[in-house]
């Protein structure tokens, strides 16, 4: 577990610097320069450019994850991987490409009067799918050689800096509106390039062909992996951003635009888990070629405690300060309090289950997980169209929120039957209360004005949860990480030798 330790470590710092970056263009850039339909139009882009780039890869990143590590041998260019995944990704883009001609006279024509401003910007579609697919792929690629960093890096920091400067630019009015657009289209296509060319610096791009290891089974293999990974990347893709694509059909581009803050503030208690993910995977991976259970069952339950009591901390931090929040938002983001609510609730259940997707993913029963999906995606979809007519942005967030509690529950249903894997235990139960012991007890603070009260509930919860987690030994990790702060205090603190 060192590596996954060091690289979420890592993954977490960049994220949270980036947090922190992306805090201010969020919360206080984009309320108090930008209207709501350009907020919408960013949404809106990234969802469509998101959903089309991962369909345009035609399952190669799904063949990378489960089988790159049979092709992994950087003496002979990993057996010419990548001119495998090279052929993908151009037929796919091809693919999409033929499809934005046919389809995107319709699309504009349906939002000429609602969302004008999107119909204006279509054809961004274009280069942001293609380097979103690009980014994709090689965070993949990049990933099971170890490096789980340099692509959070990019995606949660680097980016981030990238749309803060730009949006900084228009706020001093030194742009337009339409170079705004045209450089946060840039900053966002930028990751895939810098992704490809930190790659060839580390000499790992390499396309010769070794057609001798492509054996008929494992062709066969490489094609059904492709199918399956089409089918449920298209199922994940669809339940993760269609929300944003629905409210804008079924109400407007502005309401898009405060679902899209809303979102954000929501989905900040996931971030840690990105890059402990993403490494647990390829250790998931390698566990399953060796048929270690016992190593899947350490990473899959440590995940989970490790994730929920980082989930729990910054789901409480958010939630005990959402009216400060609303504050900084303004007027036109009242509506988005119970968004916040569900959509951090959400994803709080997701860190909850842990790494039971990449578990399932990489066993022989991957192809259980797009029967999940599918299922998934009529639900949603269900949901969605029938909550937000009723309750508009909130009920998209509930709708959502269903979403991740019923797929996470289904995973762990099949992973308990199937290989008795289960990581519950009464220390969850010590978490859970602990937490809701700190939010009544800081709901008893008086309201300060904005920067104090912010100040003031942030250090008690904080205060609370490093004394509780160092006393308590929950978390293995944080045990570890515990002893490694004391030796490094100690040693500045202890009196030179003479």
């Amino acid at each position: 577990m060192g590596i996954i330790i060091k690289q979420s470590i890592r993954g977490s710092i960049w994220s949270y610097i980036g947090v922190l970056v992306a805090f201010v263009t969020t919360s206080y850039l984009y309320p108090n320069y930008l209207d709501t339909d350009t907020v919408g139009l960013f949404g809106l882009l990234i969802a469509y450019s998101t959903l089309f780039g991962q369909l345009s890869l035609l399952g190669i990143h799904g063949v990378a994850s489960r089988l790159f590590p049979h092709f992994r041998s950087k003496e002979t260019g990993h057996h010419g991987f990548l001119f495998i995944a090279s052929i993908f990704i151009v037929v796919g883009f091809a693919l999409f490409l033929l499809a934005y001609l046919i389809f995107s006279p319709a699309l504009i024509a349906s939002n000429q009067e609602q969302s004008k401003l999107f119909a204006d910007y279509i054809y961004l579609l274009v280069p942001l799918t293609f380097f979103t697919m690009l980014f994709i792929f090689l965070d993949t690629y990049n990933k099971l050689l170890y490096d789980a960093v340099f692509g959070t890096f990019m995606q949660e920091f680097a980016q981030r800096v990238g749309l803060f400067l730009i949006t900084l630019l228009f706020a001093f009015q030194l742009i337009s509106l339409h170079q705004l657009v045209l450089g946060y289209a840039l900053v966002v296509s930028a990751k895939g390039i810098i992704m490809l060319m930190h790659l060839y610096n580390k000499k790992e791009l390499t396309f010769k062909p070794d057609f001798q290891f492509l054996t008929k089974p494992l062709k066969k293999e490489i094609v059904s992996v492709a199918i399956f990974s089409v089918l449920g990347g298209l199922g994940s893709m669809l339940v993760f951003n269609i929300d944003k694509i629905i409210i804008n059909q079924l109400l407007n581009l502005s309401e898009t635009g405060v679902y899209t803050i809303a979102f954000y503030f929501g989905t900040l208690v996931v971030i840690p888990s990105r890059p402990l993910l993403k490494i647990a995977g390829t250790l998931i991976a390698d566990a399953w070629k060796d048929d270690d259970l016992d190593k899947i069952k350490s990473i899959y339950y440590k995940s989970c405690i490790n994730q929920f009591i980082i989930g729990s901390f910054l789901f409480l931090g958010i939630w005990a300060n959402i009216d400060n929040i609303l504050s900084i938002l303004g007027d036109d983001y009242l509506q988005s309090k119970w968004v916040i609510f569900f959509i951090g609730i959400g994803y709080l259940f997701d860190m909850l289950t842990g790494a039971n997707a990449q578990v399932i993913a990489f066993s022989r029963h991957y192809r259980v997980s797009l029967y999940f999906m599918l299922s998934l995606v009529v639900i949603v979809l269900a949901l969605l169209l029938a909550l937000i007519p009723i309750w508009g942005i909130t009920g998209a967030a509930i709708a959502i929120a269903s979403a991740l509690f019923l797929n996470n529950l289904m995973r762990f249903i099949f992973l308990y039957r199937k290989y008795k894997l289960q990581p519950f235990n009464y220390r969850f139960l010590l978490v859970i209360g602990f937490f809701i012991a700190v939010y009544f007890l800081q709901s008893f603070i008086p309201q300060q004005n904005l920067v104090l009260d912010i100040f003031i509930r942030g250090t008690v919860i904080t205060t609370l949860s490093v004394i509780f987690f160092s006393l308590i030994p929950i978390s293995e990790e944080v045990q570890t990480v515990k002893k490694e702060v004391w030796k490094r205090i100690e040693s500045v603190l202890k009196p030179p030798k003479n």
